[in-house]
């Protein structure tokens, strides 16, 4: 064999080599998104929780009857502990509201648990700020206790399976980008 046949044969080899040890376009693809969000995690300094099971926990509405959390399944939620008096809650309030207003038609929800207020007193409130999601009472404080909510704003991001994704405390501005795309992301993908 020549040296230029066996040049060639050395490129040959070593074209195909490369070929075979390079991953194929979009194999490594995050097609759930799991990257996306875990990096929005971190930019909304959200905690992450290792999988549990769905969250149960029974709160009251705003005539006093029983709601289970369960029942919520099926969307993507953030279950948000808050009061009136709150001043970072009056901030987070409206933000959640946007969100809400813009993405209830795709399966999210706010579920926003009231700490040991009145509901007449939750109900003027919701009135007063325009708020059109589904306000909760925790008259005892009893499911915020249990959920380790010891601040407020706190909130807990589920999935469409009632499992806690994610923990805040402390207000967010949900209404930003960051905050439009991780909803975006868990809709598609939880």
């Amino acid at each position: 064999m020549d040296r230029k046949r066996f040049g060639r044969l050395v490129q040959l080899i070593l074209a195909l080599v490369l070929v075979l040890l390079s991953p194929i376009k979009g194999e490594a693809t995050d097609h759930s998104g799991a990257a996306e969000i875990q990096r929005l995690f971190l930019r909304l300094r959200i905690s992450t929780l290792k999988e549990a099971p769905p969250l149960e926990g029974v709160a009251l509405d705003l005539r006093g009857e029983e709601v289970e959390l369960s029942s919520f399944r099926g969307n993507v939620a953030f279950l948000t502990f808050w009061t009136t008096w709150c001043p970072s809650c009056k901030v987070e309030m409206p933000a959640l509201q946007k969100l809400f207003a813009r993405y209830q038609d795709q399966g999210f929800q706010v579920l926003a648990v009231n700490i040991q207020e009145s509901a007449d007193k939750v109900a003027e409130y919701f009135r007063a700020k325009g708020l059109s999601y589904t306000p909760l009472l925790d008259p005892r404080g009893q499911m915020a206790r249990g959920l380790g909510v010891w601040s407020v704003p706190s909130t807990f991001i589920l999935d469409r399976r009632g499992v806690v994704l994610g923990k805040v405390m402390g207000a967010r501005q949900w209404d930003s980008p960051e905050g439009h795309k991780l909803l975006e992301l868990l809709l598609t993908n939880h």
